[in-house]
């Protein structure tokens, strides 16, 4: 008999109805909780980001990844914006963080530095972007604190926590082994990650030492991985070790 491929859990979170001490609340929270415990990690079913600003997103980022080598370096030199690029061991590989994009005036500080115009189209679908996954993550961290009795805390962690965004893009050129591209397998800081990727191309690795292929891109799809904090916080969770191959990532941190 073949063997059958491991694949992560997929939980909806697109009912109305998903609201603390209801019944659906109950039944997804633990799911949740399962799944970080097995996992470290499930894709997210969420329709709250429409279709355009999504799409959005990705276009104008696809723009970010086309500038200039001292526009980039330029960017880099602002407080809390990092820049990562032209490492010799993965030349193909670019990355752009910044802290708290959720913030007022952040969004226009990004902007700013890449657009001579502010770029008013994207700082308009990067706040309504952030401001979904912000209730997404603030859903998944209160149903884990619910279910390790720490309902009492949930404000103040939630409080605490530090926002930061980081787009990734993996280029490929033909006839380049893939290798050039990719990231080597690693975990994540903070609490939780959220990951919304253009194309196939993250995997994340199981407890049997299987590689599992993260096929999320149907346009309500999301990665949620529980990240260093939680496992070293609550020692519960697994840490989700990740690698990537080429393409374009949205990373949310929390």
């Amino acid at each position: 008999m073949a063997s059958t491929k491991v694949k992560i859990p997929t939980i909806d979170f697109c009912n109305l109805e998903l609201k603390p001490n209801t019944p659906q609340w109950e039944s997804t929270k633990v799911q949740v909780f399962e799944a970080l415990k097995e996992f470290g990690c499930f894709e997210a079913i969420y329709d709250k980001v429409p279709n355009e600003i999504r799409e959005g997103m990705f276009d104008n980022l696809k723009e970010v990844f086309d500038f200039p080598l001292s526009k980039l370096i330029e960017y880099r030199e602002k407080p809390f914006h990092i820049y990562d690029g032209k490492i010799p061991s993965i030349p193909l590989y670019g990355s752009v963080s910044s802290a708290d994009l959720v913030l007022p005036n952040s969004v226009e500080t990004f902007a700013n530095t890449f657009w001579s115009d502010g770029n008013p189209n994207f700082r308009n679908v990067a706040k309504s972007y952030f401001k979904q996954l912000m209730e997404l993550n603030e859903m998944v961290t209160k149903m884990v604190l619910e279910s390790l009795g720490l309902k009492n805390y949930i404000d103040e962690i939630l409080s605490s926590n530090f926002f930061v965004s980081r787009f990734t893009n993996y280029k490929v050129i033909k006839g380049e082994g893939e290798n050039k591209s990719k990231l080597p397998p690693h975990t994540d800081s903070g609490y939780l990650t959220i990951i919304k990727q253009n194309q196939n191309g993250l995997q994340v690795l199981y407890k049997n030492g299987e590689w599992i292929e993260l096929n999320n891109t149907s346009p309500n799809s999301y990665i949620v991985l529980s990240a260093d904090d939680f496992m070293v916080s609550y020692y519960l969770f697994l840490s989700t070790e990740v690698k990537n191959t080429p393409k374009l990532f949205v990373y949310v941190y929390f």
